[in-house]
């Protein structure tokens, strides 16, 4: 049974991140934005079928007119509520006041160590104070789950032990996730010159795991083939994905309505190629972006086989 939902409630955003794989939605869907009573007919709907988590995304979900009273509908029927933002308003200390008691998790996007690298990836001037001084009021408030979501490109490769840093200097934080770009939005306009290539994801992984272990914060890894992530396919957020029905502004008979897509594979605009028929944790990998395939090739892919396998297995079950 699906239990989770990821409500996308906002097509707005003050930020114009180089990577953003939402951009092409939030043109589209502007002038349309989700009203309160469409969010208060999916929360009492999915409720009612069974859904007890809810993830509030967008967007930037913090621009949402009356989102107070949105969490505290969702809090008052059973949800488990969960929220990722660029910190937007949570930087706002009234505001978080009101904001952070009504969330279980909160993601916080962080990609840069500084201002001058996170807000010029972010296109926005000021974006970086406002970060940080969103994860200071996140991270004192007890009882929040705290994570950090960075999206890795070119632009921050040689800076990410400085991002981790930074992001484990806070307090509170528990949870970091590193993303290869999704490629969609403006990350598919420019994906070749944004993406990473795995011979390097493999020299970097191993530091990044150990820098993350030393202070005791979970460490993740979205986007990546098991194979790329070597003896810490553990890492692995294919590993933990859970099931979801995602609710987003779309067509219904030509207007603009909701509608619903369900995954139950973190597969999305992934495939395994050839080289992964022979590896034995296929079925547990996402596999690659297939514009990955286009832009790089295979060559960097290699089958999991034998005891290395035999250790992901144990880790999964």
């Amino acid at each position: 049974m699906i239990r989770r939902l990821e409500f996308h409630i906002s097509y707005e955003c003050r930020q114009h991140c180089l990577f953003c794989s939402e951009a092409d939605r939030l043109k589209r869907w502007k002038g349309s934005p989700v009203t309160p009573a469409e969010m208060a007919r999916v929360l009492a709907e999915k409720r009612r079928q069974g859904f007890d988590h809810v993830t509030f995304t967008g967007g930037e979900p913090t621009l949402v007119t009356g989102l107070e009273g949105v969490l505290r509908a969702a809090k008052g029927l059973g949800y488990a509520t969960y929220m990722t933002s660029n910190g937007s308003r949570l930087h706002e200390p009234a505001f978080a006041k009101r904001i952070l008691p009504l969330l279980d998790e909160l993601c916080l996007s962080v990609h840069g160590p500084d201002p001058a690298l996170h807000d010029a990836l972010c296109g926005t001037p000021g974006g970086f104070e406002r970060l940080r001084m969103a994860l200071a009021l996140a991270g004192s408030r007890e009882g929040l789950f705290l994570l950090t979501n960075t999206v890795v490109v070119r632009g921050n490769w040689d800076r990410l032990p400085a991002v981790l840093g930074f992001i484990l200097g806070h307090k509170g934080v528990q949870h970091i996730l590193l993303s290869h770009p999704a490629p969609e939005g403006r990350s598919a306009k420019d994906y070749a010159s944004l993406a990473v290539p795995f011979k390097e994801w493999k020299r970097a992984v191993p530091g990044l795991a150990s820098q993350a272990r030393a202070k005791g914060v979970t460490l993740r890894f979205f986007g990546l083939p098991l194979c790329v992530l070597g003896a810490h396919a553990v890492l692995s957020n294919d590993l933990y994905f859970s099931p979801r029905v995602t609710v987003e502004r779309g067509r219904v008979q030509g207007k603009p309505g909701l509608v619903e897509i369900t995954s139950l594979k973190p597969t999305r605009r992934r495939v395994q190629p050839e080289v992964c028929s022979g590896c034995s944790v296929r079925d547990l990998c996402g596999g690659v972006f297939e514009r990955h395939l286009e832009e790089f090739g295979d060559a960097d892919l290699a089958p999991i086989k034998g005891p290395k396998a035999a250790a992901v297995t144990e880790q999964q079950a």
